[in-house]
């Protein structure tokens, strides 16, 4: 499947390529300021969700969005780098706050049912007010141990 995935790819670019039809000077100067254009958002990008991250974990919230958010960044990063102007074009997208929303939505949407709807799936909280299980002496807690010195 990735490899019918690289080979369209591939060949609708090459498609675009002819189609646009300008010269090797045009070219070189649109993948220039492309990547210049793409390393500035993604730097950007990429603190403003670090820092978004940093905020949630010290409100006590857990930052999945802006993890999902950072690997939208990360993929674009790799669609940039990545030479033709259809990867370009989506990389771009998913550095825009508003297409990198919709991105995680439609992937939320498209794998949440999948991935809540395991029947042999079970949660167990074993936190110290869980009243509903008594303790057990022999039950083992697997965990790393070390003393500072």
């Amino acid at each position: 499947m990735l490899f019918l995935i690289f080979v369209v790819v591939t060949l609708a670019e090459i498609i675009v390529f002819k189609m646009i039809d300008i010269s090797w000077t045009s070219l070189i100067l649109l993948i220039i300021l492309t990547a210049f254009v793409g390393s500035n958002l993604l730097r950007q990008q990429g603190w403003s969700t670090m820092a978004k991250a940093q905020k949630s974990l010290s409100e006590g919230r857990s930052p999945a969005i802006e993890m999902l958010e950072g690997v939208v960044i990360l993929f674009s990063g790799i669609l940039l780098i990545t030479p033709g102007f259809i990867t370009d074009g989506i990389g771009l997208l998913g550095l825009f706050p508003w297409s990198r929303s919709y991105f995680i939505n439609h992937f939320l949407e498209k794998n949440a049912e999948r991935v809540f709807r395991k029947k042999n799936s079970v949660f167990i909280n074993k936190g110290e007010n869980s009243e509903t299980k008594k303790p057990n002496k022999d039950e083992t807690i697997e965990g790393e141990f070390w003393e500072d010195k």
